[in-house]
């Protein structure tokens, strides 16, 4: 995973985002999916970044390191816990809790590319999360 510092060039909003790699946020920025979480604008541009500076594989895990990864932890305990895994389902059921024939509540689970976009032109809110979203017992 790779953190990048993102810019909205419309309302001037600065927010972090997460990907697999550059090749990554390329592709979702020139598909739409990087959207400003202050204005929703999809105009968005990396800002100024320190370099990541490679480590030596014997060295341990910085504090800081270990803290956004407790965090993540610490989120996907919350989700799992709180939210209704709904798998492979979640497009049909956020549709659902969107034009209320369920009861509103959090859901998680999984979408495509092209069902996130489907549920985006719907003006429905989805977030990628930072971990797999697939349940494990």
């Amino acid at each position: 995973m790779i953190v990048f510092n993102l810019n909205c060039t419309d309302c001037t909003f600065s927010f972090e985002g997460w990907f697999e790699n550059t090749k990554d946020y390329n592709k979702q920025v020139k598909q739409g999916f990087v959207c400003c979480p202050s204005c929703n604008s999809i105009h968005i541009k990396k800002g100024l970044m320190a370099p990541n500076v490679a480590r030596r594989s014997n060295t341990k895990l910085s504090k800081s390191n270990k803290s956004i990864a407790s965090k993540i932890k610490n989120l996907k305990k919350i989700i799992e816990k709180e939210f209704d895994y709904v798998g492979d389902k979640f497009t049909e059921e956020a549709k659902k809790i969107k034009y209320g024939e369920v009861k509103e509540r959090a859901i998680y689970g999984e979408a495509s590319v092209e069902q996130t976009k489907e549920l985006i032109d719907e003006d429905i809110d989805v977030l990628p999360l930072p971990f797999s979203s697939k349940k494990t017992n």
